[in-house]
């Protein structure tokens, strides 16, 4: 007798240690990741499955009133406690966090007005009622909405649809053990079960419960009996499955609902047998074979969920404790006084990572792109924005960006071109494609007599050959040359501004990582306070837009300059390289020596001007006659063409030094001096302090619930150092 009662006593604190900890998490927790095991009540309007939770209880009521039926979960937790007549009834109170007891008549008032609440709308927001009495099964479940089979206006099917998604929502946590019911002479038509199927092919989380049996004696015989237990081969052996009869009657209640309900599980049983009932489907008849096995599932289901529910309710404080923390970080800095110094602050930390991201941080995995990826959305950037035109964005060989690329990936077979980068790697690809793109550039025309005419001037002053060309390609030659300059700062641009997220999502992911050893702990913390606050993020981001947007202009400026002065005196600025080129293997080369060193120097100083020289010498063969008006314009042509050539390939050679020169490394040195001048408007003030009432609120429900998990942390504990563990 002692060990029953130990037994007895376990079971019910076990009941009640599962049913504390979901009442207090419940609606604040993920029910996917959180492993507690519960049952859920499903079926049609008018199966049977009202009668079925008053047979768990072990006495009758009714929820609710009205036509639309309920519309929301209902908890319901049973507990058997001998000798307890009448039944307590108790509501979980939401805002105390304590269980507050009713007479069941207004226990029904209040559940019955939660559901009318809803009106025509659904709530997953559950009703918990915990019910004490002698004739109670120990036992825990949701009462889920029927589903409606009929709905006789628009307003009716829209419920409907609404119910079922919610019920599906249920159905689907893999923590939900389905009580599916259904009426024991629908065999053919069990729609719920199929329902059920959906979401657990194998029904390892589904009891089928067949109501209303004593309706179907009739069209049961000693041929059919075992067949029909069986479900006519069309249910699984592994299905748990029960036939049951519950208490009915018309007027009044001839008896006790607990007698009642103990005589249709007898009736059944015998009913049953008389009809040749095998003894192997003894066990799945009757309510009570039904009431046991319930008893004992949930006690298993529970012990093994107490293990991975402690583990899980440490991570989450774990959790909480950190994002309390950051809350109160967040808090300190946001003061009056201390805004703008923590706004400074968490910029230089953003600078700093930029840096690091931009040297290659192997953990950062955000924003990786592609080189395709990148180009479209380049394109799609310029498009919305307006800073470059169709004309600008394409080499004028290509059609479409599908050509570009594709001459990128198999002519050109740009390294990486299919790797997805970000940071210091994506920066030396685009450092190629930008190359390439400036390569492309063209001069637009050809030269007509008119504008060799026109540019030779009309005699009152002298003007040589060399003069003439250098004002024809002064033309049109630049502003060929600016359109892909333009291009490569806009590009620079929107990949500087690519890197924004994807430094704060560096920041946010060294924690844990094989780097984390290698930076200051500041950075992970700097990156929360960041992520949380959006006016905090919002100005370091403006402040990172306008120092890009700032090296971009003299980025360009220097480019325009440095060109002009290349067309304003081509002849004179134009040299040849000595370096030799390679043969056909490298098997005969060596390392440059002293003496080969000084060969190369003076053969340098002799071939500066070979690229000049000839030029000029064909500059002097163009033809000062008139009649030889059509030779001189295609040999001015020819130079022309050619001196441009040689400019567009000094240019793109060195794009790459530039673009790091004047864009990158400007950006890496200034952009910490850029966050430390950061000032605050008055606009961002007046969100600061906004963002401060939140963040009260924030801590406020963190620290209930963080008082929530500890709570059910040391109720766990108390439980397994009192009874020995789950088992």
């Amino acid at each position: 007798m002692a060990g029953d009662d130990a037994a007895e006593n376990r079971k019910k604190h076990l009941l009640n240690l599962i049913c504390e900890v979901k009442a207090r998490l419940d609606g604040k927790v993920d029910s996917l990741s959180f492993p507690i095991p519960q049952f859920i009540v499903i079926g049609k309007q008018s199966v049977g499955k009202s009668r079925l939770i008053e047979a768990l209880a072990g006495e009758t009521f009714n929820f609710v009133s009205g036509s639309l039926g309920s519309r929301r979960p209902t908890v319901l937790e049973f507990r058997n406690v001998p000798g307890l007549m009448p039944s307590r009834w108790s509501v979980f109170d939401e805002n105390l966090k304590k269980w507050s007891t009713y007479p069941v008549q207004e226990v029904m008032i209040i559940v019955g007005n939660a559901h009318e609440a809803c009106g025509q709308n659904v709530s997953e927001m559950p009703i918990r009622v915990k019910v004490e009495g002698q004739d109670c099964t120990d036992l825990g479940l949701v009462d889920l909405p029927g589903f409606r089979s009929y709905a006789k206006d628009d307003a009716m099917q829209q419920l409907a649809k609404k119910i079922d998604t919610m019920v599906f929502k249920f159905m689907n946590d893999e923590n939900n053990i389905m009580l599916c019911v259904e009426e024991a002479g629908d065999a053919a038509g069990f729609a719920t079960l199929g329902k059920a199927k959906q979401v657990d092919p194998t029904y390892k989380r589904t009891i089928l419960i067949r109501n209303k049996l004593d309706k179907y004696y009739g069209d049961l015989t000693p041929e059919n009996i075992n067949k029909w237990l069986e479900g006519y081969g069309d249910l699984p052996q592994h299905l748990a499955r029960f036939a049951v009869s519950l208490p009915h009657w018309t007027d009044t209640m001839p008896k006790a609902f607990g007698e009642m309900r103990k005589d249709c599980a007898d009736r059944d049983m015998e009913t049953l047998a008389s009809k040749g009932a095998s003894a192997k489907y003894k066990m799945t008849i009757g309510f009570q074979n039904f009431r046991n096995f319930m008893e004992i599932k949930i006690q298993q289901l529970f012990a093994d969920a107490l293990a991975p529910m402690l583990t899980r309710l440490k991570t989450m404080q774990e959790e909480h404790e950190k994002k309390l923390d950051v809350i109160r970080q967040e808090t300190e800095t946001i003061n009056e006084d201390n805004i703008l110094h923590a706004t400074r602050s968490a910029g230089i930390t953003f600078a700093q990572s930029f840096i690091f991201l931009m040297e290659g941080a192997l953990s950062s995995e955000h924003n990786r792109k592609t080189l395709e990826e990148e180009l479209r959305s380049f394109h799609e950037y310029c498009s919305r924005t307006k800073t470059l035109d169709e004309q600008e964005l394409l080499p004028v060989s290509f059609e479409d960006l599908d050509s570009y690329v594709a001459y990128l990936r198999d002519t050109v077979k740009l390294p990486a071109m299919d790797v997805s980068l970000n940071g210091g790697a994506q920066f030396r690809r685009v450092m190629y494609e930008v190359e390439v793109f400036t390569r492309f550039a063209g001069l637009g025309k050809k030269l007509e007599p008119v504008d060799v005419i026109q540019a030779r001037g009309s005699g009152l002053k002298e003007c040589t050959w060399q003069d003439t060309i250098t004002q024809l390609m002064m033309q049109n030659a630049p502003t060929r040359m600016r359109t892909k300059t333009k291009y490569v700062g806009e590009r620079l641009k929107f990949f500087f501004g690519e890197q924004k997220e994807a430094t704060v999502q560096f920041m946010l992911g060294l924690t844990g990582s094989p780097e984390e050893h290698m930076f200051s702990r500041l950075i992970p913390k700097q990156a929360q306070v960041i992520q949380r606050n959006d006016t905090m993020k919002r100005c370091i981001f403006d402040a990172f837009d306008a120092a890009c947007d700032k090296h971009r202009i003299r980025f360009m400026q220097m480019w325009c300059d440095f060109m002009d002065s290349m067309f304003q005196s081509p002849l004179m600025l134009l040299k040849s390289g000595s370096m030799p080129s390679i043969g056909s293997g490298y098997e005969e080369e060596i390392a440059p020596t002293f003496e080969s060193t000084k060969a190369r120097i003076h053969q340098e100083r002799r071939g500066r001007g070979t690229l000049q020289t000839a030029l000029r010498e064909k500059v002097k063969q163009i033809p000062d006659e008139d009649v030889m008006a059509k030779e001189s314009v295609k040999m001015v042509q020819r130079i022309i063409e050619q001196t441009f050539a040689v400019i567009r390939s000094v240019v793109a050679d060195h794009m790459q030094l530039y673009s790091e020169s004047f864009f990158l490394l400007p950006m890496l040195r200034r952009l910490e001096g850029v966050m430390a001048d950061m000032e605050l408007q008055e606009e961002d003030k007046e969100k600061y302090r906004a963002r401060k009432s939140v963040l009260e609120k924030e801590k406020a429900a963190s620290e209930g619930m963080l008082a929530d998990l500890t709570h059910c942390i040391e109720a766990v504990k108390r439980f397994k150092v009192t009874y020995g563990g789950g088992h």
